[in-house]
């Protein structure tokens, strides 16, 4: 049993892990990337409000101007939410796992789980830098 809490333990210690390097990546592509382009596209908008004389004028600069911004956002949700996907099959197939085994003893089946899930986190802690890597890429 003491093995067992130790996995369900070091799973948790795991998905904290993960959440937080996932959360630093999240933060400092906010701050390099999004940031700029966001401040950016607002002083862009600000000029449109200047510039332009007609209604229809003023809507197509400042869809132009948001342009940019709504790029780099929707490459950074797109590569989270296909992070977050995987992550998730991971998950299921270590459920599956554990019933495909045929294990009956409830401990012995929760014990299983842990240690395939543990086996799923260090996995997915060691794709965050490609995960970012990739988003860099295709902001690029």
């Amino acid at each position: 049993v003491s093995r067992r809490g130790d996995e369900t333990a070091m799973a948790a210690q795991l998905q904290t892990k993960l959440q937080t390097a996932i959360n630093e990546v999240v933060d400092d592509l906010e701050n390099k990337q999004l940031r700029p382009v966001r401040k950016q596209a607002f002083l862009n908008m600000a000029k449109c409000c200047d510039s332009t004389k007609t209604h229809e004028a003023l809507q197509a600069c400042l869809q132009r101007a948001a342009g940019p911004e709504e790029r780099t956002q929707g490459i950074m949700q797109q590569e989270l939410q296909e992070f977050q996907g995987r992550l998730q099959r991971a998950v299921m197939n270590c459920q599956d796992q554990v019933k495909d085994s045929g294990v009956a003893d409830p401990d012995k089946a929760s014990a299983l789980m842990d240690g395939c899930l543990v086996d799923v986190m260090q996995k997915h802690i060691g794709l965050v830098p490609t995960l970012k890597k990739r988003i860099l890429q295709r902001l690029s």
